[in-house]
C-alpha cells in the first residue's frame, strides 16, 4: 500500500472516531442543558499558550480525557462542551487567517504552518451543519510537481500568453462600448468605436517532403551540359578568331524576324468582303449565307516533287522476296521453259534430246546392250560426259562480257548513279601529299567519274568529293579504311617528286590519319573535275574555295579539332 493511501485510510479513521465523539457530547449535553438550572457564566480560562496550541497532542487525544472527567464530575460536562465549542472556533478562525497558506499533508494529517514557518495542529474542515467537510479537506492536499518536457511548457505558456492576449481588456474602454470581434472578412465592418482583436492563428502542421530519387543528380547533369554548351561557344569564338574569320553568328529575335502574314489566307478570302480578318469585328460570316462557297467538295493541292526527280525517270522498285519465294519462282519458270520444249518436240518441231547416260545410270538406260559390251559402252558413255561439260563451258564463255563490254557497263552504272542525288563528302587529313597517297586520291575519283578538289595547306590538307552516292560510299571507304596514311616510303623519282617540300613539313613521329568532316546532299555541283590545288596561306586557299561558293567546307575543317572528328566518326 501507497503512502497516500496510507494517509487516506487513517484520515478516514480518525474522521469515524471525532463524529462518534461529537454526537456523543451534543446528546450528552442537551440532556444536561434541559435538567439543570442556568448557572452563572464562569470565567473564561485563559488562551492556551502557544506550547499547547503547537503542542504534540491532538484534538482527538484531548477528547479521550473528557469522558473521564465528565464521568467524575458530571457538573463539568457543559464548561467541557463549551470548551470544545471554542476550540472549534478557534480551529474555522485559523483556517480563515491562514487561508494564504500552503499547508501540508503528511501521514498524521494535514498541518497549516502559520507566518513565523512554524507548523500548527491538524486543521479540519467543516460544512454549515458542523460535520467534517472530506471534499474540502481532499481540495487542500497539494499536488505533486511533476516534470514535463520543454516543448510543453512552451506550448502551456504560449496558450496562456495567447488566452490573456484575447481575454484583456481593451485599454480605456467603458462598460459603454460594445464587445470586440475577431477579424474575419465575411463579417459585417466593425463600427468606429468597437476594436477588433486579431485571434491567434494556429500553426499548421508542416507535411514530410521527401525528396525524389535523381533530383539532384538531373540538376547536375544539366549545369554540366549547360558549362559544356558555354564551353564549346568559347572554343568556336576563339577558332573563328584564330582562323582569321569574322562571322556574324547572331541568332537573336532580329535575325529570326518572319515576315508578317497576308491580311487574309485564300481560302478565307472568298467569305471576307474586303479580304482582311478585320471584316469580321464588323459584321460576322453567317454560314445560312454562304451555300454556293461551302460546298461538300475538297479542294487538294498539286503535288509538286522534288528538285532531284523534276527530270529523273520514276523510280519502279520491285518486290521484296524471301529465298523460298525466289526459288519458287525460278521453279515454276524452267517447269514452263521444259513444258514448252516438250510441245516442241511433240509437234516434230525439234529433235528429240538423247539420252542423258552418266557411269551411275549406265545399267538402267542402256539395259542389255551394257551386258554384252561394258568397255565399250563405258568409253562411249564418258566421251558424252566430256562433249555436254565442253558445250557448258563454251555457252559460258558466249553469254560473258568483254572487258570494253564490262567497262562500259560500269560507267554506264556510275552515270546511272550520278542521276539519283548529289552527294558531297569533306574529307581532313593531316598529310596526303606523299605520291602514293596523291595517286590513289586521284586514280579512285576518276574511276568513280568524282569531280572536287584537293587543297594542300601546312595547317591541314582539305579533301573534297561530289557524285553519287554509291561513288561517294566506295570512296570513303577507300580514304577511312583502305588507304594506309602511315605508310608514306621515300619516292623512287626524288626529282619528279613536286611535293617533296610539304612531305618534308609533317614530322616523322606523327601519326597521319583522316577524318571524315562532313557528307550530305546539295542542289548543284560545285566543281567540274576533280582537281589538286596547293596555297601557302591560309587566306589564299579560302579566296580560291570562295570562287566556287563552298568556303564553308574549309571553315568546317579548320575550326573541328581531331578529339571532336574522331568522336563523330561513322562505322564502315
Amino acid at each position: 500500500m501507497s503512502d497516500r493511501e496510507k494517509s487516506a485510510a487513517f484520515i478516514a479513521a480518525r474522521q469515524a472516531e471525532i463524529r462518534a465523539k461529537l454526537a456523543k457530547f451534543q446528546k450528552t449535553g442537551g440532556a444536561d442543558a434541559s435538567k439543570s438550572t442556568p448557572s452563572p457564566p464562569q470565567s473564561r480560562p485563559p488562551a492556551p499558550s502557544s506550547s499547547s496550541r503547537f503542542g504534540s497532542s491532538s484534538p482527538s487525544q484531548q477528547l479521550r480525557g473528557s469522558p473521564g472527567r465528565s464521568g467524575s464530575n458530571g457538573a463539568g460536562e457543559a464548561p467541557e462542551l463549551d470548551l470544545i465549542q471554542r476550540k472549534i472556533a478557534e480551529a474555522r478562525a485559523r483556517l480563515a487567517g491562514n487561508s494564504m497558506v500552503m499547508p501540508r499533508a503528511t501521514a498524521k494529517g494535514i498541518y497549516v504552518p502559520d507566518a513565523k514557518g512554524r507548523v500548527g495542529t491538524p486543521q479540519i474542515a467543516l460544512d454549515d451543519t458542523g460535520s467534517i467537510d472530506l471534499q474540502a479537506m481532499l481540495s487542500t492536499i497539494p499536488k505533486r510537481e511533476v516534470a514535463t518536457a520543454k516543448a510543453n511548457q512552451r506550448l502551456s505558456q504560449a496558450k496562456k500568453d495567447a488566452k490573456a492576449k484575447v481575454e484583456k481588456p481593451a485599454a480605456g474602454a467603458a462598460s459603454t462600448s460594445r464587445p470586440s470581434k475577431a477579424k474575419n472578412p465575411y463579417l459585417e465592418a466593425p463600427a468606429e468605436d468597437e476594436e477588433v482583436v486579431s485571434v491567434p492563428s494556429k500553426r499548421k502542421a508542416r507535411p514530410l517532403k521527401f525528396i525524389q530519387p535523381g533530383k539532384y543528380i538531373q540538376k547536375a547533369k544539366q549545369e554540366r551540359q549547360q558549362a559544356q554548351l558555354e564551353k564549346l561557344k568559347q572554343e568556336i569564338a576563339e577558332n573563328v578568331k584564330k582562323a582569321g574569320m569574322e562571322v556574324e553568328m547572331d541568332i537573336s529575335d532580329k535575325a529570326l524576324k518572319k515576315e508578317p502574314g497576308p491580311p487574309a489566307e485564300w481560302w478565307d478570302a472568298p467569305f471576307l468582303p474586303n479580304k482582311a480578318y478585320t471584316d469580321l469585328d464588323q459584321a460576322p460570316v453567317k454560314p445560312a449565307e454562304l451555300d454556293q462557297l461551302v460546298t461538300l467538295y475538297i479542294h487538294h493541292p498539286i503535288p509538286i516533287k522534288p528538285p532531284n526527280e523534276v527530270n529523273s525517270a520514276p523510280v519502279v522498285r520491285s518486290l521484296m522476296l524471301t529465298k523460298k519465294e525466289r526459288k519458287k519462282l525460278r521453279r515454276q519458270r524452267r517447269q514452263e521453259a521444259q513444258k514448252e520444249k516438250q510441245d516442241k518436240i511433240r509437234l516434230g518441231l525439234l529433235p528429240p534430246d538423247p539420252p542423258k547416260v552418266k557411269i551411275s545410270n549406265l545399267m538402267q538406260v542402256l539395259g542389255q546392250e551394257a551386258i554384252q559390251d561394258p568397255t565399250k559402252i563405258e568409253q562411249r558413255v564418258r566421251k558424252e560426259m566430256e562433249q555436254r561439260q565442253r558445250q557448258h563451258e563454251l555457252a559460258n564463255e558466249q553469254r560473258k562480257l568483254s572487258p570494253e563490254e564490262r567497262r562500259a557497263k560500269v560507267i554506264n552504272k556510275v552515270a546511272e548513279d550520278k542521276k539519283q542525288s548529289n552527294e558531297v563528302a569533306v574529307f581532313k587529313v593531316k598529310n596526303c601529299a606523299h605520291p602514293k597517297h596523291r595517286y590513289k586520291i586521284e586514280k579512285n575519283a576518276q574511276q568513280y567519274q568524282l569531280s572536287g578538289m584537293v587543297v594542300v595547306h601546312p595547317k591541314c590538307h582539305l579533301v573534297i568529293a561530289e557524285g553519287g552516292p554509291k561513288s561517294i560510299k566506295a570512296y570513303k571507304k577507300l580514304m577511312l579504311r583502305r588507304i594506309d596514311w602511315n605508310d608514306m616510303p621515300p619516292p623512287k623519282n626524288a626529282n619528279a617528286a613536286s611535293n617533296m617540300m610539304d612531305i618534308d613539313r609533317f614530322a616523322e613521329g606523327e601519326e597521319n590519319k583522316c577524318y571524315l568532316v562532313w557528307e550530305g546532299q546539295v542542289k548543284n555541283k560545285a566543281f567540274r573535275r576533280f582537281t589538286w590545288r596547293s596555297f601557302e596561306s591560309e587566306k589564299m586557299a579560302r579566296e580560291e574555295l570562295s570562287k566556287w561558293h563552298v568556303e564553308h567546307y574549309w571553315d568546317a575543317a579548320v575550326m573541328a579539332t581531331d578529339e571532336d572528328l574522331a568522336a563523330r566518326q561513322p562505322e564502315l
